[in-house]
């Protein structure tokens, strides 16, 4: 997919007839943007992102941005954890040993970005690449199902069986430092406001890395 998305990028850049960009100063022109779109790592379990961004020009062809957004991303590596909880009401206290086989690990995610949009050329439509650089402050919990008593239910630990003899391990929240690439398009729609597509690939150093399709108005 990502392969083709450049293709059709490319193809439509090479029929644009390039314009020279014209000189403004640094930091003439400010704009708002509202970008909303698919986070996925696999296209299966794509989630939702959206983003709020102020950008100004730094030179004719180069601005800086920052954003806010908030997105969902999962990662689909199912495991299982083996462990065991203690249950006691009236009369009853039994040990339950546990299988939680967990589908896949949804993340709920805030990214603060700082970036840099390299204008290609100026036209109707016009070309643009980019790069991020961030923090995710993120949250997480695993989707799945929980058997309850899969192995038995004993009157002391000593007698659960050794793989359930354990509490479960907690899950991380997921907050990591967040890099991402990317090349777009904008169209101008008036002399104020443009519309915008991009696709950015995004590494995150403790959980999966995603894919990012965004659409949106900037003015």
């Amino acid at each position: 997919m990502k392969k083709l998305f450049v293709l059709f990028v490319l193809f439509m850049f090479s029929n644009l007839s390039a314009q020279a960009l014209e000189p403004k100063s640094m930091f003439s022109n400010v704009c708002f943007g509202v970008l909303v779109g698919s986070s996925f790592n696999t296209i299966p379990t794509a989630g939702a992102t959206m983003s709020i961004e102020v950008k100004s020009n730094v030179t004719s062809n180069i601005n800086a941005k920052i954003s806010l957004g908030y997105s969902t991303l999962y990662n689909d590596n199912s495991y299982e954890i083996r462990s065991y909880r203690f249950v006691s009401f009236d009369n009853y206290s039994k040990y339950h040993t546990r299988l939680f086989m967990v589908d896949r690990v949804k993340y709920t995610i805030i990214p603060v970005t700082l970036g840099a949009e390299y204008l290609i050329t100026e036209a109707q439509l016009s070309p643009f690449t980019l790069l991020e650089v961030g923090y995710n402050f993120s949250s997480s919990i695993a989707e799945g199902i929980t058997h309850d008593g899969i192995a038995g239910t004993f009157d002391t630990v000593n007698e659960i069986p050794a793989a359930y003899r354990k509490i479960a391990p907690g899950l991380e929240d997921g907050s990591s430092f967040s890099i991402g690439v990317g090349i777009g398009a904008r169209y101008k729609l008036t002399d104020r406001m443009d519309m915008n597509i991009r696709y950015i690939y995004r590494y995150n150093d403790t959980i999966v890395n995603n894919n990012q399709i965004l659409f949106g108005l900037t003015f």
